[in-house]
């Protein structure tokens, strides 16, 4: 670097041969002269919310030295304002990006799962909305002990605690900031000295969250079974039996499609795509489970979705938390949707299903047991351990014959003798 001169511009910088070369002015930071093959500009280089730019003033033949300068000082000044120096337009500083920004430029960037990206729009649009519009450096330690706080001590839609809640809110929070931070900061120039969700870490203010041990006890199953028959939409009642015979993750069963249901091999393959996993699931299903699928798609009214919806055929089944209310209504057995999986998990260890045919049986991984990578285990083998889990719920559930899964409810068109569970349906061509 070296104090450019009028005289040093005309007689001792020349056009270059290939490539560019940069002479920096050290009086005026960010003024300097590039010279190409075919010209020398006039430039100013400045970094503008976390990104170097690089902004011609003009060519050297078109104005002077004195009036570069002097519009390199002003174009400084507007930028020591906040205006783009080009358009006269507000622009961001490190200090100006908000959190509604850095959430965008996050979702935009990193390659999340669908799940995941809810996920954090759900718990900051819900939690931390009000400060959205407020730049990432402005939110404190203060403010985030405080947020923290005021969601654990208010009750959540199930009327339980708020722990979970509180804890996943603010470590979205303290993703997004550490993100910001890499993204729009540096060495020189830190967009923040220390993330303030830290403070809750330093202070061991995080909820100890205890893995739920909520299931359905065998001997509560038939009144559970005939609570769900009672529910006024059929699908409802096939989809919550369905998830208890399954083991499946509620989202995995309210998005499967018709392509994934193979009636000939009974099977059901669920893409990688949908998984929480990240690995393809394939479940061998009984013919318990096929007959329930069969009258399904019987009645699926060109819908793509296995459990469509009540209301609308071109969406799938929606995670009402009033679908559970009924049955615990009607009951008096409070449970979630998870707790059906996890009766599922505690049946089949009661008919001795071996443990990795059963992490397979519930996609669960394997990632940390070397010896669980190197067993391949045969679907037809799988398939005998389900049919002994689904016998086993059969006897519980109190399904004597099985047509009582098809008895039509007051208002609802009755199945035919074709659809009845059973009916065998091994020769009906479904069109």
């Amino acid at each position: 670097m070296a104090k450019l001169t009028k005289e040093f511009v005309e007689n001792e910088i020349h056009l270059t041969t290939s490539g560019q070369r940069f002479y920096r002015d050290d009086d005026v930071p960010g003024f300097a002269i590039r010279v190409t093959r075919k010209c020398k500009s006039y430039i100013l280089e400045r970094r503008i919310a976390g990104a170097s730019r690089r902004i011609t003033i003009g060519k050297c033949s078109d104005i002077s030295f004195d009036s570069a300068k002097k519009h390199a000082c002003i174009m400084l000044g507007e930028l020591a304002k906040g205006n783009d120096p080009r358009t006269g337009k507000r622009i961001n500083t490190l200090r100006d990006i908000t959190l509604r920004e850095v959430l965008q430029k996050f979702l935009e960037i990193k390659p999340l799962r669908d799940e995941t990206r809810r996920n954090y729009v759900y718990s900051i649009n819900s939690h931390l909305s009000d400060w959205l519009d407020l730049p990432i450096t402005a939110i404190t330690k203060d403010m985030v002990e405080q947020r923290h706080q005021e969601l654990t001590s208010r009750p959540n839609r199930l009327g339980t605690s708020g722990h979970g809640r509180a804890n996943n809110a603010l470590k979205k929070l303290g993703s997004l900031i550490n993100f910001a931070s890499d993204r729009f900061g540096n060495d020189d120039e830190l967009l923040l000295k220390e993330n303030p969700v830290s403070r809750l870490s330093r202070n061991r203010s995080w909820h100890r969250i205890h893995p739920r041990r909520g299931i359905i006890p065998d001997h509560k199953l038939r009144d559970w079974y005939l609570a769900v028959s009672s529910l006024p939409h059929e699908v409802s009642r096939d989809f919550l039996l369905f998830l208890l015979l399954t083991g499946l993750r509620c989202g995995e069963a309210r998005r499967l499609k018709w392509t994934y249901v193979d009636f000939h091999n009974k099977l059901l393959t669920i893409p990688r795509s949908q998984t929480k996993s990240d690995r393809e699931h394939q479940l061998p299903l009984t013919d318990f489970l096929i007959a329930l699928l069969r009258k399904r798609y019987v009645y699926r009214n060109h819908s793509e979705w296995v459990f469509q919806s009540c209301r609308l055929r071109n969406k799938h089944l929606s995670p009402s938390h009033e679908l559970l209310k009924r049955v615990t209504a009607k009951s008096s057995i409070h449970f979630t949707f998870h707790d059906l999986r996890r009766t599922f998990l505690t049946m089949a260890e009661k008919q001795d299903v071996p443990p990795y045919a059963l992490k397979r049986l519930v996609n669960h991984s394997v990632s940390s047991d070397t010896t669980g990578h190197y067993l391949i285990l045969d679907i037809e083998r799988l398939r005998k351990h389900m049919v002994r889990i689904t016998d086993a719920f059969i006897e519980q559930l109190g399904i004597i014959d099985t047509k009582t899964l098809s008895l039509p409810l007051a208002g609802e068109k009755p199945l035919t003798e074709v659809t009845q569970l059973l009916i065998p349906l091994g020769g009906l061509e479904i069109l």
